[in-house]
């Protein structure tokens, strides 16, 4: 019997759950199919229904974790406001969502502390370069018109600005993720977001 649309959907989120557990749990080089096929309670066969393999499913992981958080970065852009005011609320509401959803978590440490950069994992390692190249020039093109609208210090390189706010957005999930009990993402975010702004307003 053919399986409907629904089941389908259903099949490959739960495929992509067992993925991320196993992932997590042994690292990417350590699983099998066979490992991810057992804790999903299918057989390999259907996870070649609906992924070409383990590259496919960890590089899905990645892009979709990657997905979810676009909405909340749209939003904070949308609400309009000056470009400071935009720029502060994308900081802090992308750090809070990092500590509030448990599976992007689990991607974003499954990717920088348990998987070795392999070829076959290039081509999600090139999403990811494409992606932040995109953020970056986005960055930019918004601390630019915080500098014509004279909010922002005139001397400020926008593409330097734009790569500190995501070097140190990164590097405080990085951070977070190592020792979550150092501090909280939610908790210290606004004055986080607070201190780096200073370092751009004009006085």
């Amino acid at each position: 019997m053919r399986k409907t649309k629904e089941e389908a959907d259903v099949t490959r989120q739960n495929l992509l759950k067992a993925a991320l557990a196993v992932f997590s749990r042994q690292g990417y080089h350590a699983t099998r199919l066979e490992d991810i096929a057992e804790e999903a309670g299918v057989t390999r066969g259907a996870i070649y229904h609906h992924f070409g393999g383990k590259a496919e499913l960890y590089n899905t992981l990645a892009a979709e974790a990657a997905a979810r958080v676009m909405p909340v970065i749209q939003q904070a852009i949308d609400e309009g406001g000056t470009p400071l005011t935009a720029l502060r609320r994308l900081l802090v509401r992308t750090l809070e969502y990092a500590e509030r959803d448990a599976d992007f978590r689990a991607v974003t440490e499954l990717i920088a502390f348990k998987t070795e950069v392999i070829p076959e994992l290039q081509e999600g390692m090139n999403k990811k370069v494409e992606g932040n190249r995109k953020m970056i020039a986005f960055l930019t093109q918004l601390i630019q018109q915080g500098i014509d609208a004279g909010e922002i210090r005139a001397e400020v390189e926008p593409q330097d600005a734009a790569l500190t706010l995501l070097g140190l957005q990164n590097g405080l999930l990085t951070l977070w993720l190592l020792d979550p009990a150092l501090f909280s993402l939610k908790a210290r975010a606004a004055a986080i977001a607070d201190l780096w702004l200073a370092g751009l307003t004009v006085r």
